[in-house]
């Protein structure tokens, strides 16, 4: 059946798909230039390299889609054994490297495994363990949630690399799902084996970092909205479990990464403004309000959580937390420091500490101190950038920064490593290999992205499928949209790049489904489709 979409879903569709279109040559244009300015002595930019790197990723690729072909006519645990089978060199790999963890997943174990010997939180704040975690208690939020994985298997940092490594196998599992419901099974096969073989996440997932289960909380909440937009009556009690529940793994999520909001922010406008679906029979036209009214209420709950987050954290740790404007002011100060590009600031460290350490300051003068340097850093960026005209080459360095694919290799390296090594000690040959593996990768894949969004802006036939299918690609143009302007503000590094995996996986598979010879993604109307319009 054909529907009639009103001009406003229309416009708002086509001026998004731009915007992202236009997103997507800024973080390929970062990868591409970030390339070339690699901070490793041995390494040398070799464009030959990488352009061969880019042709084979493309072959593997393709070699994926032929292989989401033979799994879409099979049953999914035939795609659950094979991702287990290939985890295996992943456990392999924790069991050859033994840990050396140093900056967020030492704090991460530290935290997680002192809380499973029964140290409480007051203790560890009062021995000075938390330190600036006040400020961004998220570092507190994933200790806490390790502290559990200890309790119930064994108080081990492997219990946490065995647990993301599962979690990413479940995540391809969810990822497979939610492109099946917006294109079709062989096109969320391929996402899924996508995401799974990504080389640089492929290697993170065997270490402590916490974007794995932010990542499967996030493409929870997803899986959810997918049901949430289906029902058309207030007065089922399933919609509001629903929305519940995404309310939970939302504020999961947030609670690991503050980026969570922009998520929020995307479902919000996707629910009000996607492609209208054929109005069932007997379906009075005002149940398409119902999905509207269920996302204004999750979005209203979420914010109104966390507005009270640091009182609930005050309660439930039992520590001083700040509020959670310092820990605004702390990433904006430090994403817009020129120095680093945005990275983490040793120097504006240095001046909270001066507050931190200085025990007769009660918790609120320290907090008011952090508020003063804050603010006068941010205002002393701000205004050098804009003195000096650097905001363009500052912006484009960051993105450069948050682009380089390397965060898997050179994480485990620095976390496996034994003291005193460096990441210079591997031989050039390793490092150009790693290094032209994973940035090859990631330009076909943001290739492919582009792909997938390029035809979106020819107008096309408003049957049933074709309508799931630009939905599925809104949804994900408005997530990595808000993605790349929110980290032209806030601090950066590379393994945050993560935050685009999930509208990367679902758009690069269609556009892999556009380039693949005889395979159409939708079905041939029949001759019985007649044009329905859709009230709002």
């Amino acid at each position: 059946m054909i529907v009639k979409q009103p001009k406003l879903i229309k416009i708002t569709y086509f001026c998004v798909t731009v915007l992202a279109i236009i997103a997507t040559g800024w973080l390929l244009a970062g990868t591409v230039t970030g390339y070339y300015k690699f901070p490793y002595d041995t390494f040398h930019a070799n464009t030959n390299q990488l352009i061969g790197a880019i042709f084979g990723s493309l072959i593997f690729l393709m070699l994926l889609w032929y292989s989401a072909k033979w799994f879409a006519t099979r049953f999914t645990g035939w795609l659950l054994l094979f991702l287990s089978v290939m985890s295996i060199p992943k456990i392999i790999m924790i069991y050859s490297f033994r840990l050396n963890l140093i900056s967020d997943m030492w704090s991460y174990n530290v935290l997680g495994g002192s809380r499973a010997n029964g140290d409480s939180w007051q203790w560890l704040y009062h021995v000075r363990a938390l330190d600036l975690d006040s400020i961004f208690p998220h570092v507190i939020h994933i200790g806490n949630f390790y502290h559990y994985l200890y309790k119930v298997v064994v108080n081990s940092p492997k219990v946490v690399q065995w647990f993301n490594i599962g979690i990413s196998v479940l995540s391809a599992i969810l990822i497979l799902n939610i492109v099946s419901y917006f294109f079709n099974r062989q096109t969320g096969m391929f996402a899924a084996l996508t995401f799974f073989f990504l080389p640089t996440w492929y290697i993170y997932t065997t270490l402590l970092g916490a974007e794995p289960v932010w990542l499967f909380a996030l493409l929870m909440s997803m899986s959810l909205l997918n049901r949430l937009v289906t029902y058309r009556s207030l007065k089922d009690r399933h919609f509001w479990i629903d929305a519940g529940w995404i309310v939970v793994a939302l504020y999961f999520a947030q609670n690991i990464r503050p980026l969570s909001m922009v998520i929020v922010i995307a479902y919000g406008l996707f629910v009000w403004f996607k492609f209208k679906e054929p109005l069932k029979r007997h379906e009075h036209p005002k149940a398409v309000w119902v999905p509207r009214i269920g996302i204004l209420a999750v979005v209203l709950v979420f914010f109104g959580l966390t507005q009270i987050e640091p009182k609930v954290d005050q309660f439930v740790y039992g520590v001083p937390i700040a509020k959670s404007s310092i820990g605004q002011e702390y990433t904006l100060a430090t994403g817009t420091t020129i120095k680093t590009g945005g990275m983490w600031s040793s120097k504006l460290v240095k001046k909270l500490e001066k507050y931190n350490h200085d025990q007769t300051l009660t918790p609120a003068q320290k907090f008011a101190g952090f508020d003063q340097v804050l603010k006068k850093q941010l205002k002393a960026n701000t205004e050098a950038l804009t003195k000096n005209g650097k905001w363009k080459d500052f912006l484009f360095r960051k993105n450069e920064i948050l682009m380089q694919p390397d965060y898997g290799p050179v994480l485990f390296w620095n976390n496996t490593r034994k003291p005193n090594y460096m990441w210079e000690d591997l031989t050039p040959f390793e490092i150009g290999t790693l290094t032209n593996l994973v940035t090859g990768f990631q330009i076909a894949v943001l290739i492919l992205v582009l792909i997938g969004m390029l035809p979106q802006l020819v107008s096309r036939m408003d049957d049933l499928s074709g309508i799931h299918e630009k939905n599925g690609v809104f949804v994900n143009e408005i997530v990595m949209i808000g993605m790349t302007l929110i980290f032209m503000a806030v601090e950066v590094q590379s393994r945050y790049q993560v935050a685009f995996y999930i509208p990367w996986m679902m758009i690069s598979s269609l556009g892999m489904s556009y380039v693949v010879p005889n395979f159409s993604l939708k079905e041939k109307p029949s001759h019985s489709e007649i044009p329905v319009s859709v009230k709002n």
